[in-house]
């Protein structure tokens, strides 16, 4: 033990304070009790202060650096640390322990970190095309630009700064999700007491911009002759999605509901396919999509002899992913050079063309085709049941004659 000098404590002692011919001195000071001046051989020297805890072990929490803190700072960091083990039983060896073990874990729970707890958690609850869309989202945008910061880190202004530039490159869709992603993400992180308050709370979604773009008869010819070209003569690879996209055009339904028909969803001697109400975006009861003579030819050729299982089925068996389809969309529309042109665009073209002086389609079948809210009163909505299962019938069945009158007779 080092020997125990008791000196009245000035702050010209203090600087002039030495170890005294010892690896380490301590000088305690006779005003304030516990209150201890270290000086070790090497001129280094602090303050401490001394007590014992509730189990009666000594602690000696360091002060400061006596080269820095003044006599007086030191002495009054001291009695208020006293005087708060006396009043509250608060050890502050204990409180700095808990701080650098919470600041450790901050530094440990990395967004990546957060991320694969979070999605371990909610997966199982969900639809495997949600955790892919969060999944292609993380590992797309996020994880790049803060998959190594600790969440509790993370401030609105850089995150505002990150969608902003997201909603340039990627546009307002792209970073409106994302925005989503990190709100449930980092919400679930202040939910396990990561953080403290979710810095995307006071973050604003971009204003949804509505597409108006049209296909032209042209383009929709040029389009329709390729995927038949495709279908016929193109890679393997790529059949199921030039099937899916065929489909899509044909019934007009969303890629999404399209991706996952499933044999199980076709009554092949009445010519409908029924989506179940879980599947539709307005998750509204099942949707009848009448079949015309060209959509169940693609979909026995898709089934291909199949009794069972998915139309249209990726690698493990499961339905192919919406995406895939669009990108290869996407890339099709391209080689074609048709500029700016999406699947869900082709939705728009077929129900302007149906409602057309050539088709002649009313707007409110249109609208139940489309699986929208059918235009009249609500009150009329709620006791029509009517599903216009023969008109509606009828307009897809001119529409699948339209589509290919149109390809034949481009040249």
């Amino acid at each position: 033990m080092p020997i125990r000098n008791s000196v009245r404590l000035t702050q010209s002692s203090v600087n002039s304070a030495g170890a005294l011919g010892k690896k380490k001195a301590r000088y305690w000071d006779d005003r304030v009790p516990g209150l201890v001046l270290t000086v070790s051989h090497t001129g280094s020297k602090g303050y401490f202060v001394v007590y014992r805890d509730a189990d009666g072990r000594q602690r000696e929490p360091l002060i400061g650096d006596a080269k820095i803190l003044t006599l007086d700072q030191a002495r009054n960091k001291a009695m208020e640390m006293l005087a708060s083990i006396q009043l509250s039983g608060v050890d502050p060896t204990t409180e700095r322990r808990t701080a650098r073990q919470a600041a450790s874990e901050r530094r440990e729970n990395t967004l990546a970190r957060v991320w694969s707890i979070y999605f371990s958690e909610v997966q199982l609850r969900r639809a495997k095309s949600r955790n892919d869309l969060e999944a292609g989202y993380f590992k797309r945008h996020i994880e790049p630009a803060f998959g190594n910061r600790p969440v509790a880190n993370l401030t609105t202004s850089e995150l505002s700064t990150f969608l902003r530039s997201l909603a340039q490159t990627s546009g307002p869709g792209a970073a409106n999700t994302t925005l989503e992603i990190l709100r449930r993400l980092l919400g679930f992180a202040a939910e396990q007491g990561m953080l403290g308050i979710n810095p995307t709370q006071p973050i604003k979604p971009f204003p949804k911009v509505s597409r108006e773009r049209v296909g032209t008869p042209e383009e929709l010819a040029k389009t329709w002759k390729a995927l038949t070209g495709l279908r016929h003569g193109g890679r393997s690879d790529g059949l199921t999605s030039t099937l899916a996209i065929q489909i899509a055009i044909l019934t007009l339904q969303r890629r999404g509901e399209v991706c996952g028909i499933h044999w199980r969803e076709i009554d092949w001697d009445n010519r409908v396919w029924t989506i179940p109400g879980p599947r539709t975006k307005n998750k509204k009861g099942p949707h009848s999509v009448p079949l015309s003579d060209a959509a169940v030819d693609l979909l026995r050729f898709a089934f291909a002899g199949r009794g069972d299982g998915y139309a249209f089925p990726g690698r493990d068996g499961e339905p192919i992913e919406p995406h895939v389809v669009t990108r290869y969309f996407a890339r099709l529309t391209e080689s074609l050079k048709i500029p700016d042109l999406t699947l869900h665009d082709m939705r728009r073209t077929g129900a302007t063309m149906m409602t057309s002086e050539r088709l002649n389609v009313m707007g409110e079948i249109v609208s139940r085709i489309l699986n929208h809210t059918p235009p009249g009163p609500a009150i009329t909505q709620v006791y029509n049941r009517n599903t216009y299962l023969p008109q509606k019938r009828a307009a897809l069945d001119a529409w699948a004659v339209e589509v290919a009158r149109l390809a034949k007779a481009m040249k």
